[in-house]
């Protein structure tokens, strides 16, 4: 791409950025709204797959921005709407599965999706998220299934020759895996039932016993539904987002507009990010939201976010690559999540458990006795290596299941 070409998508880079920050509303936009440069494609591009095309039309409509293309603008319009449409639609569904939850006795919490969307940002509209993410108990994983199936949904698998787990396989994914996947037969609506926010590689995992009894309540649709307290939330934002390389734009928004309109217990949030093992997710993520953002904080919380090194470079490493369109191969994306971690040997056992431990991917393809589990190890290594092999050959690799 000539010099040209570069310009003009760094200026829709810089574009989409001012429209965050513009949106966060305690930094002025440092952009020239007139600038002709930008490259509008990209700035569409950008929007939807960050999840921000409400919150850059707001931008756009309040800085009157003249250059923008009208098919462009109409676009954002138009995807705004649907945006809109879909998520009053999931947070219905919210309310209602909650509703059913709770009248066959057992507890669900709501804690990604358009329940952050109403809580931080104020409406369910400005922006979009997949799926309906709930904190159960893994206990209760066969009674919140048969409410589902009942509801209309199936099991969404990994592999796409998977049609149902055997009982073996069953009792594998609740031991390794984290989470089911269910989609509805009749509408577009993704829930996912997480007996642990992060997979079992990750030390001390945040669960719904640990978090239940913190729990308030918000009405949606007329129904009191479960939240994750305050300090939980942020907490689970920042550990979320920092798994998953703060990839979606949308993942910082959320932090900025939540520790914006809440005023928190800071010695509480660092007290349970260090109980899970979790202090440098924890400042990692404010760290990067301060970074492209900006952020009030407590200078207690910045000494700490200063006082480790680690984090100063995994800042660089997100900001740097937030807009890169370039995919992560397997190994590079372990070696960036084992530096999340805040022990050494809480990073060597994450190392060990990728490598002999099964994933949903090993567990769907091979049904193996209790006594046999041990054998999921020589599976993973196969498709790992296969992996590898592929990323000698051809110079591109891909994920070994969802981690």
């Amino acid at each position: 791409m000539n010099c040209r070409g570069n310009e003009t998508q760094r200026t829709a880079e810089r574009f989409v950025t001012e429209c965050a920050r513009a949106a966060a509303g305690e930094r002025p936009a440092r952009f020239d709204w007139t600038d002709d440069r930008v490259d509008w494609d990209r700035v569409r591009e950008l929007t939807i797959r960050h999840g921000l095309s409400s919150l850059v039309l707001e931008a756009v409509r309040e800085h009157s921005v003249g250059s923008m293309p009208k098919k462009t603008l109409e676009s954002l319009a138009d995807r705004s709407r649907q945006v809109s449409r879909r998520n009053l639609r999931m947070l219905q569904e919210v309310a209602s599965l909650s509703s059913a939850f709770r009248a066959e006795g057992v507890r669900a919490i709501p804690y990604r999706g358009p329940i952050v969307s109403e809580v931080a940002l104020g409406s369910v509209g400005r922006r979009a998220f997949g799926d309906l993410d709930f904190l159960v108990s893994r206990e209760e994983i066969p009674a919140l299934r048969s409410i589902l199936l009942d509801r209309g949904y199936e099991h969404r698998f990994v592999l796409e020759t998977t049609d149902e787990l055997t009982e073996r396989q069953r009792w594998a994914y609740a031991r390794y895996s984290r989470d089911y996947a269910f989609t509805h037969r009749n509408e577009p609506l993704e829930v996912e039932l997480h007996w642990r926010v992060v997979s079992r590689r990750f030390p001390s995992a945040i669960r719904l016993e640990t978090v239940w009894d913190r729990r308030s309540t918000l009405s949606v649709a007329g129904t009191d539904v479960p939240v994750l307290s305050d300090e939980d939330r942020l907490l689970t934002l920042c550990v979320h987002g920092t798994r998953h390389r703060w990839e979606r734009f949308m993942w910082i928004c959320d932090v900025s507009a939540y520790v914006r309109s809440h005023s928190f217990d800071w010695e509480t949030v660092i007290e349970r990010a260090r109980r899970h093992n979790r202090e440098r997710m924890l400042y990692l993520g404010l760290s990067v939201t301060d970074r492209v953002l900006g952020l009030e904080l407590p200078a207690s919380v910045r000494r700490a976010i200063e006082s480790d090194p680690e984090i100063e470079s995994l800042t660089t490493h997100v900001r740097d690559r937030l807009f890169d369109d370039a995919s992560y191969w397997y190994l590079d994306e372990k070696r960036y999540q084992a530096r999340t971690l805040d022990k050494r040997r809480d990073r060597i056992a994450f190392w060990i458990k990728g490598a002999v431990e099964p994933d949903r991917g090993e567990i769907e393809l091979v049904s193996l006795p209790r006594p046999l589990v041990p054998l999921y190890a020589v599976v993973r290594g196969f498709r790992i290596g296969r992996a590898v092999l592929t990323r000698l050959l051809t110079g591109s690799g891909r994920k070994i299941g969802r981690q």
